[in-house]
C-alpha cells in the first residue's frame, strides 16, 4: 500500500509579522523586528495563520525604563487582512470572545533581555505559553480550533523591542494530505501497514468507493476524505457472516457532536431499519481510534471502538444467500461522514471461510428473504406463521424460521414461534 511519499507535504514561508499593525510600530525590512516609539495603538499580528503544535518565538531585544507591565500575546480568527488604519484595533480585548483568545499571565512573569517568549496552541483548544524559556504551561482552554488563526501581539509595557524568531515550518495544504501524514503517522510503529489493534487475526486488503462529494474530495489508497458537508464512503465487499470490517479514524471537525452515520445497503438501497447514527451514546472516538464492524453468525452487525464497549447497530437477514437456488442479496456496508468524522481509512477486512459464511443451517427453500424477493416462496404457500398468522412461506421454510427468524412480511417483523401446515383442497 504505497503512498507515492504522501505527496511532498510541502514547506511555506517562516513567520514574519503582517503589514498591519498600531500606528506606533516601526516594522524591520524584512517584517521580523518590531519596535515601539510610544506605549499607544502597539497590535501586531502574524503574516499568516499559525498551526496547530507551531511554535511561534518571540526574542526581546530592547526594554524600556520608563514604561512598565507587559506585553500581551493571543490569538484571533480574525484575518488581519480585513483590518483598515481607521477600524484597526488599539490594542486586544480584555476579555476572550468568539473572536479573540487572550490568556492573561498568571502572577507576574519575568521578562528579560535576550530571552524567548513561546506560544503554542493544539486543535482542541488549549493554548500555551513559555515566557522565561523553560517549559509550556496551560494558560487557555477553549472550545476546539477549527478555522483559520493568527497570533496578535501587545508590544506593551516594558518590551520595546521584540523580534520574531521563527524556522520553516511544515504545512500540510488540504485535509488529504493531513490525513496521509496521520496514517503514516499511525502506521509507522506497526510491522504492517495492514495490522491493526482492534483485530488480531490476518486482515486482508479491501476497497472502498466515495460518492456524495464535491470535486475537491479524493479517496487513494483507501484513504477516503470529506471536504463537502456530507460525504459517504461504501465498502466494495459484500457482507458475510463472521466478517469483520477495520476502519481508521484520521481527521475530525471536533465543533461538531455526533460522529457518523453507519448504514447497510441492500442491493445498493438503503432503509431506516438499517441505518445507525453513531454519537456519544456508542462510545468517545478520537484521532487514530479503530472502528471495528463485525458480522455474527446470525446476521447481526456490532460496532465498537479499540475493540470496546461493542453494541449492536442492526440486522440483516442472511439466509436467502445459503440456498443457491433463489436470487442472491448484496449487502454492503456504508460510512456517511456528516459528522465529526472527516477522513476514514481502510485498515483492511477478515473474509471469512466458505465454512463460517454458512455457521447457520440453510433454510428450506431460501427463508424468509428469499419470499420477499420473489413474492413466493419457492416450495409455495403452505405454513401459517404464528402468532402473526401471515401466510407467506411453504411449510418447510415455516418450520426452519421458528426460533430464528421474524416474519417475512415487511410490515409485520414479529418472530416466529411456530407454523401450521395449510391444505388447499
Amino acid at each position: 500500500m504505497a503512498l507515492n511519499n504522501h505527496s511532498q507535504v510541502s514547506i511555506v514561508e517562516p513567520l514574519r509579522f503582517h503589514e498591519v499593525h498600531g500606528d506606533q510600530i516601526r516594522l524591520s525590512e524584512n517584517n521580523t523586528r518590531a519596535t515601539r516609539d510610544r506605549l499607544n495603538n502597539t497590535l501586531l499580528f502574524t503574516n499568516r495563520p499559525i498551526l496547530s503544535h507551531e511554535i511561534v518565538q518571540f526574542y526581546v531585544e530592547e526594554l524600556s525604563n520608563d514604561f512598565y507591565g507587559l506585553i500581551r500575546i493571543g490569538l484571533t480568527t480574525i484575518n488581519p487582512d480585513v483590518f483598515t488604519r481607521e477600524t484597526l484595533p488599539k490594542s486586544m480585548p480584555q476579555n476572550d470572545n468568539r473572536d479573540w483568545f487572550v490568556p492573561a499571565p498568571r502572577g507576574v512573569p519575568i521578562i528579560k533581555k535576550n530571552k524567548t517568549i513561546r506560544l503554542k496552541y493544539t486543535a482542541e483548544g488549549e493554548i500555551y505559553i513559555d515566557y522565561d524559556n523553560t517549559d509550556f504551561a496551560k494558560y487557555l482552554t477553549v472550545s476546539p480550533i477549527t478555522k483559520d488563526i493568527w497570533c496578535a501581539l501587545d508590544l506593551n509595557g516594558m518590551v520595546s523591542q521584540i523580534r520574531l524568531v521563527q524556522t520553516e515550518a511544515r504545512v500540510l495544504p488540504n485535509p488529504v494530505d493531513r490525513a496521509r501524514e496521520r496514517y503514516m503517522q499511525y502506521t509507522n510503529h506497526r510491522q504492517q501497514e495492514n495490522s491493526s489493534i482492534y483485530y488480531s487475526g490476518e486482515l486482508l486488503p479491501g476497497f472502498v468507493t466515495m460518492k456524495n462529494c464535491d470535486e475537491n474530495c479524493e479517496i487513494s489508497n483507501n484513504i477516503a476524505v470529506r471536504k463537502s458537508s456530507s460525504s459517504s464512503i461504501t465498502i466494495d465487499e459484500n457482507l458475510k457472516r463472521c466478517m469483520y470490517i477495520v476502519m481508521q479514524i484520521l481527521d475530525m471537525d471536533h465543533t461538531l457532536t455526533n460522529y457518523l452515520t453507519i448504514r447497510c445497503l441492500t442491493d445498493g438501497k438503503s432503509s431506516n431499519e438499517h441505518t445507525k447514527l453513531i454519537d456519544t451514546t456508542f462510545d468517545h472516538l478520537t484521532l487514530g481510534d479503530e472502528i471495528g464492524i463485525r458480522i455474527l453468525p446470525d446476521g447481526h452487525i456490532t460496532f465498537s471502538c479499540d475493540n470496546r464497549n461493542v453494541k449492536p447497530l442492526f440486522h440483516i437477514d442472511l439466509t436467502v444467500n445459503d440456498n443457491p437456488q433463489v436470487q442472491q442479496t448484496s449487502y454492503h456496508l456504508e460510512f456517511i461522514m456528516n459528522g465529526r468524522v472527516t477522513s476514514l481509512r481502510l485498515v483492511g477486512l477478515y473474509r471469512p471461510t466458505d465454512i463460517e459464511a454458512r455457521t447457520l443451517p440453510p433454510a428450506i427453500g431460501g427463508g424468509c428473504q428469499a419470499t420477499v424477493l420473489n413474492r413466493v416462496c419457492p416450495n409455495g404457500l403452505s405454513g401459517l406463521l404464528l402468532p402473526c398468522r401471515h401466510l407467506c412461506v411453504c411449510f418447510e421454510c415455516g418450520q426452519a424460521l421458528i426460533d430464528r427468524h421474524s416474519c417475512p412480511n415487511v410490515k409485520c417483523r414479529k418472530m416466529v414461534k411456530g407454523c401450521i401446515k395449510v391444505y388447499k383442497d
